[in-house]
């Protein structure tokens, strides 16, 4: 329909004009027409809201004093005050294109969940009424189709376009179909229940077939499904089985955000190395990035129209959750998109009500069940991109209810109610499962335990002065680490890490994730000695030194693994960054201090061990990251500034002959290009302010780095 009414929006049909909805405007029946069984009634009047001309002539002529107003009016427009030019008034002209075509449905902009202190708890309601009991719920009950009066921040030719390239994605679909399957069958990490993702990516072979998806372009019926599903709210029953959850989103009902959560782990997974091998040899090498890049493209496309479109759900969580980790993966842990992402994942849950888990019990068990999973996931990930960046986290304990996931299995959770619930009667009281079985669940119950001490580190540390630490900062601190020590040790038996875990036949998975546990409850006790470090001599400082000679040890145990079915190094990098580096720092600085001081360590401090630790570290540091790499410049700034050390401890050399090293290290701060790398002192994070020894390294040892792209797999 190429007429338009006088405001520049495209006319509606008749029908959808009287009822007020949402026309398509399409010539000469709206597709909602059809739908409606009511085609016949489909026609455009071109003037539907105008009087008759004679009602017109006679209103004017009744009213000699509005018309004289009016040409007087016209006149001054004309010939009037030249300070004002009607021309900045008038409608812009605006092509078809450019007419925006629908607005905003209303469902887009419901409010979501709303807390005790929103206007919806404070309007009087009913005493009798069902929604008494829910008034803080998470979801607006206006369900009505009207449209808001203005248009989409997208034009519709935007929307489609977007839409467009992502299903052109879907060429992919047997590699995206076999790394999904792989990442559900191996993956320790893993948040969202295997099975529900599996239907979901089996179920879209359909689809694929049905438009020809792996050959053809996107058929425009399929693209206007997928965003008419999109913008629809995402109904869960309570009595939907999680056999068929995947049919609310795929199917006739596909939607963009199973879409980008799919895309983003099949790309997740070819970073590791999963998948079959041909798709990880030397003649393939420009294959994985160029996948892994159009995969973040696609899903970032899906959050993007998802956070324009699709009123908040669980899967909408989903993609946001598995998005960051791809994000920072690939863009790196201090890039611009991985922090928004954060900030965006927190908003979704925030609004969602998910952090409410009181205002979710109409949902069945296992969208309960994955909500807590979800968040504890997100509020581990929040925490460690917190301390990374020394920034201030966007998810608190303190505004949630939610209780740790049930260690169960993937299975165990989506299967019949009578299964699920012999699981459920197979835990201890504390909800960690009997059959000593490594589960999903089991870490991320953990690591949620030990992220909560370190939100209380951080609370301190962002308010802590430099100058002095209060004797109560310090009592709370003390409090800090015992109680990390005592989460520590009511960890089940079979999930705490031993140094011989790994000769023990154990899968190179599990080893890992207990690896990765253990250094976090480490880094714990490693932060809140920083914190109570009192400027005593570092040589004199045996728990700190302690700690720290711990966390360079166990970090580079994962140099050791030899398992082919996926890359390590990027969890090996990661790790290496994220734990050696801060740990090791201390341990170099110790070594100077001694050499400079001649002060003796502890006695069950080992000068020898340590330096053989920093020898290690070295060599991994020399080679963990290729050029090119966003942690190479790193790596090779920490090895010069650890080798420097090493060598004057084992070799001193005469003062002045220090001299030159200034010269090269100014060299350092310079990137590839020549030009002076931005600062960015890692160092100025909670729990690392004042770090000692930093002089060593030199002040801009750490600029312009790329520090996030380590390993995501544990996540």
């Amino acid at each position: 329909m190429n007429s338009s009414r006088r405001n520049g929006k495209p006319a509606s049909c008749e029908p959808c004009r009287k009822n007020k909805t949402r026309c398509d405007h399409a010539f000469p029946k709206c597709d909602r027409c059809h739908q409606r069984g009511i085609a016949d009634q489909c026609f455009y009047h071109p003037a539907p809201l105008t009087k008759p001309k004679d009602g017109r002539n006679a209103n004017s002529s009744t009213n000699p004093q509005r018309t004289k107003r009016r040409r007087v009016n016209d006149q001054s427009s004309s010939s009037g005050d030249p300070a004002i030019n009607p021309k900045i008034f008038a409608d812009p002209s605006l092509s078809q294109d450019e007419h925006f075509g629908d607005s905003v449905a209303a469902q887009t902009y419901r409010p979501g969940y709303l807390g005790p202190t929103s206007y919806a708890a404070i309007l009087p309601k009913e005493t009798a009424s069902p929604l008494r009991a829910s008034r803080q719920a998470s979801i607006d009950s206006d369900d009505s189709n009207h449209e808001l009066d203005h248009q989409h921040p997208l034009t519709k030719v935007m929307r489609i376009q977007m839409v467009t390239a992502v299903l052109k994605s879907l060429r992919n679909y047997d590699m995206i179909r076999h790394l999904l399957l792989y990442y559900c069958e191996s993956n320790q990490a893993g948040v969202v229940p295997a099975s529900l993702l599996a239907n979901a990516v089996n179920a879209l072979q359909s689809t694929v077939d049905k438009y020809d998806l792996t050959k053809s372009s996107p058929d425009p019926q399929l693209i206007s499904a997928v965003l008419e599903n999109s913008s629809q709210p995402l109904n869960i029953s309570p009595s939907i089985q999680a056999s068929g959850f995947h049919q609310l989103m795929t199917g006739e009902n596909l939607r963009l955000e199973i879409l980008g959560t799919l895309f983003a782990i099949a790309a997740r997974s070819l970073s590791f190395g999963l998948g079959e091998a041909s798709w990880n040899d030397n003649s393939r090498r420009n294959f994985k990035p160029q996948f892994t890049d159009e995969m973040l493209r696609a899903s970032t496309s899906c959050l993007f129209l998802c956070n324009m479109l699709s009123p908040a759900n669980d899967v909408v969580v989903w993609l946001f959750y598995e998005n960051l980790l791809l994000s920072t993966t690939l863009c790196g842990y201090t890039s611009p998109p991985s922090w928004r992402r954060v900030g965006e994942l927190a908003t979704q849950i925030y609004a969602l009500g998910m952090h409410k888990e009181s205002k979710g019990s109409h949902l069945p068990h296992f969208i309960l069940e994955t909500r807590r999973r979800i968040f504890c996931s997100a509020f581990n990930v929040d925490k460690t991109i917190s301390t990374f960046l020394g920034r201030p986290p966007r998810l608190s304990r303190r505004h949630t209810d939610i209780r740790l996931p049930l260690d169960i299995s993937d299975e165990d959770l989506v299967s019949d109610p009578t299964t699920l619930e012999a699981a459920i009667g197979n835990l201890d009281s504390q909800g960690w499962n009997t059959q000593d079985r490594w589960l999903r669940s089991s870490w991320i119950r953990q690591r949620y335990r030990t992220s909560q001490l370190r939100e209380e580190i951080l609370d301190i540390s962002f308010s802590l002065s430099k100058e002095s630490l209060s004797s109560e900062t310090e009592v709370q601190l003390l409090s800090i680490s015992v109680r990390n020590r005592e989460v520590w040790a009511q960890i089940p038996a079979h999930m705490r890490y031993y140094p011989n875990c790994w000769d023990d036949s154990l899968p190179s998975s599990v080893c890992l994730m207990m690896v990765i546990v253990y250094l976090t409850y480490l880094l714990n006790e490693f932060l809140v000695q920083k914190l109570l470090d009192s400027r005593m001599p570092l040589t004199s400082n045996t728990p700190l030194l302690r700690v720290s000679m711990d966390l360079v040890s166990t970090a580079l145990t994962l140099g050791t693994i030899r398992d082919r079915t996926y890359d390590v190094h990027r969890d090996f990098l990661h790790t290496i960054v994220l734990y050696g580096i801060p740990s090791g720092s201390v341990l170099v600085s110790a070594l100077q201090e001694q050499q400079n001081t001649s002060a003796a360590f502890a006695g069950e401090i080992s000068r020898s061990e340590m330096i053989r630790m920093i020898s290690v570290l070295i060599s991994h540091l020399e080679n963990v990251a290729k050029p090119g790499d966003g942690n190479y410049r790193l790596c090779r700034k920490a090895t010069k500034a650890f080798k420097r050390v090493v060598d004057a401890v084992l070799d001193p050399k005469p003062a002045q002959a220090a001299t030159p090293l200034a010269d090269e290290q100014t060299l350092d701060a310079q990137d590839v290009n020549g030009e002076s790398a931005i600062d960015l002192d890692f160092w100025q994070a909670p729990g690392f302010d004042g770090f000692d020894g930093m002089e060593l390294l030199g002040n801009t040892m750490y600029d312009g780095v790329d520090w996030g792209t380590g390993g995501q797999w544990t996540f």
